[in-house]
């Protein structure tokens, strides 16, 4: 309220508030939207996500599997094999002991291809005295008994293998058919069925290795 002289008299007048003009509804929409932003913008800036402060789900270790064993030397060789003389034929012999099981295998190779060259793996000793009996290597009453058997030209070099050997005395046995003298090498190797201690490898050259003369038909 204010109040005027008006003619040597006060008049009092009383003053209005102004009208209050509303937003066009398209600005009141705009304003809205602004609003709305800038709160989505706090709450990211603060970190809005409710699960950040969840556990992390646990993880899962699988373990390594164990290594596999390692192949190693039990026994390399020479065999020194002369040429066949009328109705015989030379063989070698050597024995190959290793109380570990697992597989066991030996690969032998010769010199002359034209050579035909046959070869057994009998389970424990096997002599040489045994071995040139006229029933030996092919019948039962041979008292040398065969694991492995390779009566055959190729191929060269051969290997001869028993998957899951138990441990033992093994007699690898080679028989020269001819026609010329020969030189066999062979190396035996074993793989442990579990992962066992190595044991040190014997190598021999010529040491350990009989040898023998014997009658012997191509059956």
């Amino acid at each position: 309220m204010v109040i005027h002289t008006l003619g040597g008299k006060e008049v009092m007048m009383t003053m209005q508030p102004a009208p209050t003009r509303s937003l066009p509804p398209r600005r009141a929409v705009s304003a809205h939207i602004a609003l709305a932003i800038g709160t989505l913008i706090v709450v990211a800036a603060c970190g809005g996500d409710n699960n950040s402060n969840s556990p992390a789900a646990p993880t899962t270790v699988t373990p390594a599997p164990a290594p596999a064993p390692t192949p190693r030397l039990l026994q390399q060789g020479t065999m020194s094999l002369s040429a066949p003389k009328d109705d015989t034929v030379p063989f070698s012999l050597a024995s190959i002991t290793d109380n570990a099981p697992g597989r066991w295998e030996t690969t032998v190779d010769w010199t002359d291809p034209a050579n035909e060259l046959w070869m057994w793996v009998a389970n424990g000793v096997c002599t040489a005295q045994q071995f040139a009996r006229d029933d030996c290597p092919f019948e039962a009453t041979c008292p040398c008994q065969f694991t492995i058997r390779s009566e055959v030209a190729t191929p060269k070099p051969r290997v001869l293998t028993i998957p899951n050997a138990p441990g033992g005395t093994r007699t690898l046995i080679v028989v020269n058919l001819g026609p010329k003298e020969e030189t066999a090498t062979y190396r035996v190797m074993l793989t442990p069925g579990s992962t066992a201690s190595s044991v040190a490898a014997l190598s021999s050259s010529g040491a350990g290795v009989s040898t023998g003369l014997k009658h012997l038909r191509k059956r």
